[in-house]
């Protein structure tokens, strides 16, 4: 009865801590900075299109027109139906993998009550259908990777809406399930088969950008007009000037398009400086999940290949699919982020119970890890 009680409890709490967030940027957030277009969403005129199945701009205006509609426009309460949707999911997301009972809760809290993460994912915008997808296609690796192959509707309805919001994670996220079902399935107990595998994995994407340079340096030359200087003062130079400069600039470009804002930015401006404080957590507790999981590594030279490999295609491909959306911008960075934010969390909170399982088993009962990984 206690448990239950302090179950309801971290949940209630964690239900006051997004609406505090909801009414944060629509009272406050709102006034000092754009909050995408949401209220555009919730003011849009309903009408019937068939461009609703395929483009996610059309899906979310007639999703935002209908509420805002229904409940008078772009305010509290037409925003509330995202704000629950979002608690849900994510709470859906912790009980189905029992984290609870195998990482502390304050961290845990944490996590999930970052606040870019929480104001983007509590009001009417992409961002809260790309936790969506997220939370379900999170859940659903982490089943490959447990042995349960299964693949339910909700699945199928989040590889949809990735595809019309995201599909650029699509490839990877596809890679890394196809990777964890050879390898678990088809060739069981083969690690030999599963590093090859990995490699090929790993080298064919490299290809795949070799040969696709032409088409990404067009693509990148064109970003920059999407970031215009005199809508967005904190807009950066544009750095994809000449042939292959998206290649040469993305080591770096990637981390400061998940990290979000600069050092002398976050020096210049009080919200960047915030925004950077809340990536410099995420790093920090990112190094703290994986923390067992490399020391293993280290101390036994014992690699797990079918976590590695499938973690190494889904977080770097994902991360260059948002370098260029982020480079330009340290808002834009940090709200597109949030787009996967939640399936790095997830997958790294797995990795931390795995590794804290197989060096001491009675720490953890997730069905299905020891049959597979033992």
């Amino acid at each position: 009865m206690n448990k239950l009680f302090i179950i309801n409890r971290l949940w209630f709490f964690y239900f006051i801590v997004r609406s505090a967030y909801l009414l944060f940027a629509i009272l406050i957030y709102s006034k000092i900075t754009t909050l995408g277009d949401t209220a555009r969403y919730l003011t849009a005129n309903v009408g019937f299109s068939w461009n609703i199945f395929y483009n996610s701009t059309a899906l979310m205006d007639f999703i935002g027109g209908i509420l805002g509609g229904a409940l008078g426009g772009s305010n509290i309460i037409s925003n509330f139906p995202f704000m629950l949707i979002s608690f849900t999911i994510t709470k859906w997301a912790i009980e189905t993998l029992e984290l609870r009972t195998h990482i502390n809760n304050y961290i845990l809290f944490a996590l999930i009550s970052l606040p870019n993460f929480c104001i983007w994912t509590s009001i009417c915008s992409k961002e809260t259908i790309g936790l969506l997808f997220s939370s379900i296609l999170a859940i659903l690796i982490i089943n490959f990777l447990k042995g349960n192959y299964k693949i339910k509707k909700r699945d199928f309805f989040a590889l949809y809406l990735c595809a019309i919001f995201k599909p650029q994670y699509l490839p990877f996220i596809l890679q890394g399930l196809f990777y964890i079902y050879f390898c678990n399935r088809i060739f069981r107990n083969k690690p030999w088969v599963h590093f090859c595998l990995g490699l090929l994995a790993i080298g064919c994407n490299l290809f795949m950008l070799y040969l696709l340079k032409d088409i990404i340096n067009v693509y990148a030359s064109n970003m920059y007009a999407h970031f215009d200087l005199t809508r967005a003062i904190s807009t950066r130079d544009n750095i994809f000037i000449n042939d292959n400069d998206f290649f040469k600039k993305a080591p770096i470009g990637i981390f400061i398009s998940f990290f979000g804002p600069t050092l002398f930015e976050m020096l210049d401006k009080p919200t960047h400086l915030l925004a950077g404080i809340e990536s410099l957590f995420i790093i920090l507790i990112f190094l703290y999940l994986a923390y067992r999981f490399l020391v293993r590594i280290i101390t036994t030279g014992r690699l797990n290949c079918i976590i590695v490999f499938s973690y190494v295609v889904i977080f770097s491909g994902i991360c260059i699919a948002h370098y260029p959306f982020g480079i330009f911008n340290p808002g834009s960075a940090i709200r597109y982020r949030t787009n996967f934010i939640f399936i790095f969390i997830v997958l790294l909170l797995f990795l931390h119970v795995y590794y804290s399982f197989t060096k001491n088993h009675e720490r953890c009962n997730l069905e299905g890890i020891k049959k597979i990984y033992e």
